[in-house]
């Protein structure tokens, strides 16, 4: 399968080397990133490179525009980043660098290539080539094996552009649903946007009823205080009624805000509190259950 050619004019994207923790070295939609959710590094695509994302998350430190301002990528661009990107890693040229070189070998092999960015990547208006680029990569065998994973706030799973797109990852590869509420109301604040909390967990649960899902959750405190023993509970019971209705839920992935955004009323929560919620899920749904 060829990558898919596009026709369409794509504004030049003006960013630093580094942003937000991503590794761009000059490049406009392929970055590096060394977290804790990936265990290692990965290869990031940013299908956003506005900032375009229907969320308003309070604890986003990436800036959003008042419009969507959706911009298609361009793939011949993509495909040549990716390419090199991809080559840097493998052939030791990347782990060289004075950035990477103070890094275990362990930490320098590929995990993932993630679809994700500045803001939320099924927002894309040509998803499914950016797909279609990322599988043509992987199926040349140039490069050791890696996954896919979408890091996704949900709200575009219902496109049939993005269904038609997940339809092409493979069992290993992943999406990541982002959760960070049990009810509506942390919803809405957590968010910042008024949309129903059922439709969410709806949307989770169409697609773990189709493939496993990687369950997201950020949490955070809130003016000094940790969510409360209510909130947790409801976030506890949304996943299980998602198990319970046919959701396969892969595993979970308990966080909390890095870097404090001036102004924010949400802060980091302690590793205790975050391993203790991790502890409560592991207990009552018997999902395997990551904490960072």
């Amino acid at each position: 399968m060829k990558p898919m050619k596009t026709s369409r004019t794509v504004r030049p994207i003006q960013r630093s080397d580094t942003t937000g923790g991503h590794d761009y070295q000059g490049r406009s939609w392929v970055y590096i990133l060394l977290s804790g959710p990936t265990r290692g590094l990965s290869v990031g695509v940013n299908l956003s490179p506005s900032g375009a994302c229907d969320y308003r998350c309070r604890y986003c430190d990436t800036p959003k525009t008042c419009a969507l301002n959706l911009e298609p990528v361009n793939i011949d661009e993509l495909a040549l980043e990716l390419n090199s990107t991809l080559e840097s890693i493998a052939s030791g040229q990347m782990s060289r660098q004075r950035a990477y070189s103070r890094f275990p070998s362990e930490w320098l092999s590929l995990r993932q290539v993630m679809l994700s960015g500045e803001g939320e990547p099924t927002l894309c208006p040509n998803f499914v080539e950016v797909v279609e680029t990322l599988i043509h990569a992987r199926a040349l065998g140039r490069y050791p094996f890696f996954k896919l994973v979408l890091e996704t706030n949900g709200s575009g799973l219902e496109r049939p552009e993005v269904q038609h797109a997940l339809e092409l990852f493979t069992a290993q590869d992943e999406v990541w649903v982002k959760l960070d509420a049990g009810t509506d109301e942390r919803f809405r604040f957590m968010s910042g946007v008024d949309i129903p909390f059922g439709g969410v967990l709806a949307r989770i649960l169409e697609l773990g009823r189709r493939r496993p899902v990687v369950i997201h959750s950020l949490f955070a405190s809130v003016d000094g205080a940790s969510p409360s023993r209510s909130e947790i509970k409801a976030y506890l019971s949304c996943l299980s009624q998602l198990q319970e209705h046919g959701a396969l839920l892969q595993r979970v992935q308990i966080y909390s805000v890095m870097n404090s955004i001036q102004g924010s009323q949400c802060a980091h929560l302690p590793l205790a509190s975050l391993s203790e919620i991790a502890g409560q899920v592991r207990c009552e749904l018997g999902v395997e259950t990551e904490v960072f």
